[in-house]
């Protein structure tokens, strides 16, 4: 017990199957010891964006905007609903893919890493055709 809690006290990110080779010990017995023994639960990071007093006007405006080309057949033939993820060169996970083991909920910042090297893949669909690579 104490060598899971140490492990996971030096790398919060570190996840059971990785401290389970780590350790030699199974993975379930890892899991169990983590949520039983010392009540360390895993927490998702939280993306949190400023937002300034310009940026209220600028939503609504969009929004009714947008009302307003919905009331033309031809924009919703046109439209196009779409999704893309960006891959980091440098390794940098996708938040959604991380968590952060503790007995409470982590309040702590992580910084945004700038301008680094990535790939973007995009996808969309419209009412005649799937865009995308070839």
């Amino acid at each position: 017990m104490e060598k899971i809690r140490e492990s996971f006290q030096r790398s919060p990110q570190k996840s059971t199957a990785r401290a389970s080779r780590e350790l030699g010990i199974p993975q379930t017995t890892a899991w169990r010891v983590l949520r039983k023994r010392l009540q360390m639960y895993p927490y998702r990071l939280m993306m949190l964006q400023h937002l300034r007093r310009e940026d209220h006007t600028k939503r609504l405006h969009f929004c009714v905007s947008f009302q307003d080309l919905c009331g033309d057949d031809n924009f919703l033939k046109r439209l196009r609903f779409s999704d893309e993820a960006t891959f980091h060169v440098s390794g940098k996970m996708n938040k959604q893919n991380v968590r952060i083991c503790g007995t409470e909920t982590p309040r702590r910042i992580v910084e945004n890493e700038r301008d680094s090297p990535k790939t973007n893949v995009f996808c969309a669909i419209s009412t005649s055709k799937v865009y995308g690579l070839s």
